[in-house]
């Protein structure tokens, strides 16, 4: 074979190629095309399904019978999100009666995880008794997981409770977020098991901020615990949870920590008594505005702010403390406040290193010193008024005015020498 047959036989093989791949794009947009019209039509008839009247569903219903089941599902999984109320108990009768339970049940199955996404999205409206929600949360894709645990319901969270809390560990933020939004849903329902999870030496920062959301008396004494424990953050966490609740002795402990020595600790310290509203810590929270830390004196400040008037006489209080830092702070909070509320509540700044005395006498002499001078002046004008014209002053374009004699003027003003003697 030649270098010819070769060449003819390469550029066959590329013309082929590029045919084959305008015509396989074309078929492709064409379907494309194809099911958008179908999912567009989908979308119109289950939109009269969920959300029109009940004559106007029943119209439908039977056109929604005859639809192909895969852009059912496609239509449904992007709808599922948004709906709630009437139109989430419809859309779940339509699944059900459409027989799509079956193909959700499927792919939660499936080997695909970008299917089994599809069916974690879509389980809450399975009601079926053999569908496994645990094994959705269980799964080896984090995304299926965070998807699983975002669309349980608040009874289905309650029954997976222990699982969900033990996914509080898992390594996807995504999971650890969604799990999170889940337990708060389901309240005080999962407060024994997050107690379980407390008393444990494990990670236990996210089962903290979940109790720093549930404003629960029962997490009080475990929260109290870690209040002492040797990591900052643990700290800081458990301060902003006992500002959650309203449990015994929750207020004492914070006062506590206002003086930890991590500038973390107090500031959370403090957002959690100002949280409790607690007005006997209110000298507690006004001896932080001269903190060393600026985050903890600004935490301060805004919390004083939410304690209403008890908080805002200390801060007025504060704008003649000898602290230079506490004054500033006051100052500040009370300026916002004014800003704020349309009030004065600050008195005109006066500067300790300005001596206002000192600066109005040296005025009142700079005043009199232009006085004198132009007293001078004036006298001057006069002298230069009464003179011979031939000793007036004469104007110059190029400096200031000079007087100019000439000599007839001199023997005048002094007398000749002759008659000097």
């Amino acid at each position: 074979m030649t270098r010819f047959h070769i060449f003819l036989a390469a550029w066959g093989l590329s013309l082929a190629l590029a045919v084959f791949y305008i015509v396989w794009g074309s078929v492709n947009d064409v379907a494309q095309k194809v099911i958008a019209r179908r999912r567009r039509r989908v979308l119109e008839v289950l939109s009269v399904v969920l959300f029109e009247s009940d004559d106007d569903a029943a119209r439908v219903h039977e056109q929604a019978m005859q639809m192909p089941r895969r852009e059912l599902l496609a239509v449904v999984q992007s709808l599922a999100v948004d709906l709630n109320g009437q139109a989430r108990d419809r859309l779940q009768h339509l699944v059900r009666a459409l027989g799509l339970e079956r193909f959700i049940r499927r792919r939660a199955k499936s080997r695909r995880w970008r299917l089994r996404v599809q069916a974690a999205q879509l389980q809450y409206l399975v009601d079926h008794p053999d569908f496994d929600h645990r094994r959705l949360l269980e799964d080896r894709h984090h995304v299926v997981r965070a998807r699983a645990a975002e669309s349980l319901t608040a009874g289905q969270a309650a029954e997976h409770v222990d699982l969900l809390v033990t996914l509080l560990r898992d390594d996807s933020v995504a999971v650890r977020l969604a799990v999170q939004q889940k337990l708060l849903d389901v309240g005080s329902r999962a407060v024994p098991v997050l107690l379980e999870e407390l008393q444990g030496d494990g990670h236990v920062l996210e089962v903290l901020e979940v109790a720093a959301n549930l404003a629960d008396p029962r997490l009080v004494e475990s929260l109290v615990g870690h209040t002492r424990s040797d990591d900052p953050e643990v700290r800081s966490t458990a301060a902003r949870a006992l500002g959650s609740g309203s449990g015994p002795g929750a207020a004492s402990v914070l006062d506590e920590l206002c003086a930890d020595e991590d500038p973390e600790v107090r500031v959370a310290a403090i957002d959690g008594l100002s949280r409790m509203e607690s007005q006997a810590s209110v000298a507690t929270i006004g001896r932080a505005l001269g903190d060393r830390s600026w985050q903890v004196r600004r935490a301060a400040g805004l919390a004083l702010d939410r304690l209403g008037a008890p908080g805002r006489l200390i801060l007025r209080g504060h704008l003649h403390a000898t602290d230079p830092f506490a004054r500033d702070m006051a100052r500040q909070v009370l300026d916002a406040i004014a800003a704020r509320e349309g009030v004065v509540l600050t008195p005109p700044v006066e500067d300790p290193m300005v001596d206002i005395e000192a600066m109005v006498r040296a005025a009142e002499e700079a005043i009199e010193a232009d006085d004198a001078a132009e007293a001078v002046g004036s006298s001057a004008a006069e002298v230069g008024s009464s003179a011979p014209p031939d000793l007036r002053p004469t104007p110059s374009h190029d400096h200031a005015p000079d007087l100019v004699f000439d000599d007839a003027a001199l023997e005048a003003l002094l007398g000749s020498p002759g008659g000097g003697q």
